[in-house]
Formats: structure tokens, sequence, C-alpha cells
């Protein structure tokens, strides 16, 4: 497969993934709870298909800069951290409207971090 297409799957990675957390966001900010969401197994097949293109992805990425996969640099380790952190608040996001709220602008700053570190890739 191309570069550009692991790009593409890897943006598709994200775009399912953002799309799961704001809708169940803004459901449970709403005041909606997590058994009466008729659309949870979608969100849930969203959400996991998502951080597994972008896992998936990544690493095809990594192939084409010959970024070993026995040493990966700080700023790899630092986003696969961020997209587990992802999968983990999709819950935080559906117990608690609270959470949901400061989930709701703490989603794009960890999405706008992870760019950083790919854009950038600081040492």
């Amino acid at each position: 497969m191309s570069y550009e297409a692991y790009k593409l799957i890897h943006i598709f990675g994200m775009y399912l993934l953002f799309f799961s957390l704001g809708g169940v966001a803004l459901y449970s900010i709403n005041g909606g709870k997590k058994s009466d969401n008729k659309f949870k197994a979608f969100v849930a097949i969203f959400h996991g298909v998502g951080l597994l293109l972008l896992l998936v992805a990544g690493f095809g990425l990594m192939k084409f800069r010959d970024i070993s996969h026995s040493a990966l640099p700080v700023w790899i380790i630092l986003k696969i951290v961020i997209w587990l952190a992802f999968g983990g608040l999709l819950t935080l996001a559906y117990k608690n409207a609270k959470y949901a709220k400061i989930l709701w602008f703490v989603f794009p700053i960890m999405g706008l971090f992870a760019a950083y570190l790919a854009f950038y890739q600081p040492s």
C-alpha cells in the first residue's frame, strides 16, 4: 500500500473516532443514558473501528519513515497513549454528563496535540 493510502486510512479512522466521541458526549450532555441509546452498538463499532484504523495505518506510516517498531520515538509513544486515552474516555463520557461537558472540550485539544506530535515530531 502507498503512503497516501495509509494516510487516508489514518484520517478516516480519526473521523470515525471523533464522530463517535462527539456523539456520545452530546448525547450524555443532553441527559441520555447508555442503556437508552438505541445506537450504542453503532457508536461502539465506529469507535472501535476508528481506533483500529488509526493504529494499523499509523504503524503503516511508520514503515515509510523508516521508524523501527523496536525503538519507538517519544512522540509516537505519546500518540499511542493519546489514542488509548480516547479508547477509555468513551466510557467516561457515557457515565456522567458533567464529565461529558468537560470532555466536549478536551477531545479536540487531545486531537490537536496528537496532530502536533505527528507534524512536528518533537524529540
